[in-house]
């Protein structure tokens, strides 16, 4: 089995520390965050350590820090863990669905009951998050966020850096630029420019 450092210990971390404990193919043998003491998980150690110091005797990772409001951090983050060199597969919850002819890029998670249904690109070190559904020949960037319940319907398009909020739905044939917000809860039925907000 092999071994995966986590990145961040705040609530994503611990969500995806759980989706990894059902993987039949990974298992969690750190969490790496500057900002705890204490590891929220009694049998997985904090690791200690700067990214650099750490590669390669810890070479696969994942990240687990969210973002809501702003990606940036998260793809600062992405930058260095590329710039280091390490091994980011993706992975997907066990109870979760990926059609096969789907596709999703490394780096990327998808969580607990997520559907993600045929034809459809995902990019790398983006969060589907649980139950989630994302529907045929959908397309989703890079470092996106699609929250718990938010469903993406059918030939829609969403550029990185993207967050969809909570239960939001975003109508068929939509297409959603970069670094955008949607939030919890909305219906969206029209296009976004790069960097719009839309409110419910």
């Amino acid at each position: 089995m092999k071994k995966v450092l986590v990145i961040g210990g705040g609530g994503h971390a611990k969500s995806c520390i759980e989706a990894l404990s059902y993987h039949p193919d990974y298992s969690v043998s750190g969490i790496n965050d500057p900002n705890i003491s204490v590891s929220p998980f009694l049998h997985i150690p904090l690791v200690e350590g700067s990214l650099k110091d750490l590669f390669p005797v810890h070479a696969i990772v994942l990240l687990g820090i969210g973002f809501i409001k702003n990606p940036k951090p998260r793809e600062d983050l992405i930058n260095e863990i590329q710039s280091i060199g390490f091994s980011t597969p993706s992975f997907v919850s066990s109870s979760a669905y990926l059609a096969s002819n789907s596709n999703i890029d490394g780096g990327t998670i998808v969580m607990h009951q997520a559907l993600i249904n045929t034809h459809v690109e995902i990019g790398s070190f983006t969060i589907i998050n649980s139950k989630a559904l994302i529907e045929h020949d959908v397309k989703v960037g890079s470092n996106c966020h699609i929250s718990t319940g938010a469903i993406i319907n059918g030939a829609s398009k969403i550029g990185s850096n993207t967050f969809i909020g909570s239960n939001a739905v975003v109508g068929n044939n939509i297409e959603i630029g970069k670094n955008c917000i949607v939030q919890a809860g909305a219906f969206l039925n029209h296009d976004l420019q790069n960097g719009e907000i839309f409110k419910a």
